[in-house]
């Protein structure tokens, strides 16, 4: 799933944003860890 939400979030410039990574963490699909090292990606 990290691997997924990674490219989906692509830096920023993605489909993804930052709310829906934070529920990712609630939702246990991945660790607030990786929900930063994703953020630090952009």
């Amino acid at each position: 799933m990290f691997e997924t939400l990674m490219r989906l979030y692509n830096g920023g410039n993605g489909p993804l944003t930052v709310t829906m990574l934070s529920n990712a963490v609630i939702k246990g699909w991945i660790s607030e860890a990786q929900k930063q090292e994703i953020i630090a990606s952009k």
